[in-house]
């Protein structure tokens, strides 16, 4: 058995028309014999876990599962190996740089936190 890292896009619906479209990309593991069956253990999963609920405005909100949109193969696992990457692209070089260092303390400051 193989391990892959597999992205679930989940598209976030409120009831209410209008306004702007979410979308959830989930990273998850899967373990499988081959990439295609990976494809479809990640697609079972996507399609378990979709939901319909009700937000802080009491709107009717419907987590619906869109499809898998990549399959990659993780050959080993060692520590500080990458398994994925992206690239943004901003005219907001500094707010960018900004939220991801705030991001860093939320991090550190719950871990701390503990100690």
């Amino acid at each position: 058995m193989n391990w892959y890292l597999s992205k679930l896009i989940f598209s976030i619906e409120p009831a209410e028309q209008g306004n702007k479209a979410q979308f959830d990309e989930q990273l998850r593991l899967v373990q499988s014999s081959n990439e295609a069956d990976a494809y479809f253990k990640a697609k079972q999963i996507g399609k378990s876990i979709q939901s319909e609920f009700e937000n802080e405005e009491k709107e009717n909100v419907q987590w619906r599962f869109v499809d898998v949109s990549e399959v990659i193969e993780i050959k080993e696992i060692k520590d500080g190996m990458e398994v994925y990457s992206t690239t943004h692209e901003t005219y907001e070089k500094e707010n960018f740089i900004n939220s991801v260092l705030q991001k860093g303390i939320a991090i550190q400051s719950r871990h701390l936190s503990f100690c």
